[in-house]
């Protein structure tokens, strides 16, 4: 797969005035692998930047991946991304058709499923269900002091259709907890983020601070009424050469009312986060192993480019990470542990980035539990 990515770097091919920010990236990476989370896939990922003279970090981004797996996951989704569609304003929209034939669910807190062990799927269906989820999601942010004042405020809107089928066996039906119907979950979008990275796709200094809420209820067609809190930093140091990069975030998220089981492991903001446990939260803990309305998720990655070449006017940079990712819930009326109880992954990593791509390559251990992970995408993890 490390070739394939290379292969589709080198098919990148913009125009020969790259200089002037003219041209496009195109990347694709097949995948054909072993994923921690969902097993034995077949499919691709790739993305597509163009960019003109005066747009940043590119006129229009898109991405796409089509994506089976041997435990009856389908992933299916198309992006877009216009920075400056709008006037000045950014217009972000997806369309996904999700399916999980073993969907993980262990129960609510941060100490939820001690018996667990292993792999979750359909070697224990006690701590899985079925899920068809298709959805999508339109988002507008604006930039109202100017397209280089640092102050973004967005608004957009959010469906997701949830078709639940639990097994006999699991714990899901032993819980029953609120969402077992599933059915319509729309939300409304705001917030506001201040943003001063020196680079969108792969920045070397400066950082984000994000506050937003989400809302659900019968006026954007959910059957359970519901909010949603997440307050978002991320920060970059670059010490001493931007090719050596202090990377950190920090994500806590609140939801209180009618909260549907299905949301437990949700972030609201800009960027998604799952979790606690999976790629996008603490790398090597099972994907969406600990789950509940109060969550909390550190990640630190120390990012090393110590090689690059120049590929149709852009150089190419050839590095690798070594991280450390930190998170824990909290949910009503169960037991949660001392408040050291976190939960942590550990790792290190391979980047291939030319511009606004970036191909992402991570490997994590989770000392809790000895359990290793694998993760292969598109894009930094933040």
């Amino acid at each position: 797969m490390v070739l394939a990515a290379v292969l589709a770097l080198a098919l990148a091919a913009p125009s020969a005035d790259a200089r002037a920010e003219r041209g496009v990236d195109a990347v694709g990476v097949p995948l054909l692998s072993f994923n921690s989370d969902h097993g034995m896939g077949v499919g691709a990922v790739g993305g597509a930047y163009f960019y003109s003279p005066g747009f940043k970090p590119y006129r229009h981004g898109l991405a796409l991946q089509v994506f089976f797996t041997s435990r009856g996951v389908q992933n299916h989704w198309l992006r877009y991304d216009g920075p400056r569609l709008l006037g000045g304003a950014r217009v972000e929209a997806r369309l996904e058709w999700r399916r999980e034939l073993f969907s993980p669910y262990y129960g609510p807190g941060n100490l939820a499923a001690p018996d667990f062990e292993g792999e979750p799927g359909s070697a224990d269906r006690r701590f899985a269900y079925d899920r068809i989820s298709p959805g999508a999601w339109l988002r507008i942010r604006t930039a109202p002091l100017g397209a280089l004042h640092p102050m973004q405020p967005y608004v957009g809107l959010a469906f997701r259709w949830n078709l639940v089928r639990p097994y006999g066996e699991s714990v899901l039906l032993r819980d029953r907890p609120v969402g077992l119907e599933g059915g319509p979950a729309g939300q409304l979008l705001l917030g506001v983020l201040w943003d001063t990275r020196d680079d969108e796709s792969d920045p070397s200094r400066g950082g984000t601070q994000e506050l937003a809420l989400r809302s659900a209820g019968p006026a954007t067609l959910s059957r359970h009424a519901y909010r949603g809190l997440t307050a978002m930093v991320r920060r970059y140091f670059s010490l001493g050469t931007p090719r050596l990069v202090l990377a950190y975030r920090l994500t806590v998220d609140w939801l209180f009312g009618d909260v549907p089981f299905f949301e437990w492991a949700n972030t609201g903001g800009l960027n998604y986060v799952e979790g606690i446990g999976g790629m996008s939260s603490v790398r090597g803990v099972p994907r969406n192993r600990y789950a509940g309305n109060l969550k909390a998720v550190s990640n630190t990655e120390l990012r090393f480019y110590p090689y690059q070449f120049p590929l149709w006017g852009a150089p190419v940079k050839v590095g690798g990470l070594l991280f450390t990712d930190l998170g824990r819930t909290w949910h009503p009326e169960v037991d949660d542990g001392p408040w050291y109880a976190w939960h942590l992954g550990v790792g290190g990593g391979v980047r291939l980035a030319r511009r606004a791509a970036v191909l992402r390559f991570d490997y994590a251990l989770a000392p809790e539990s000895g359990r290793q992970g694998i993760y292969v995408t598109f894009g930094h993890m933040f």
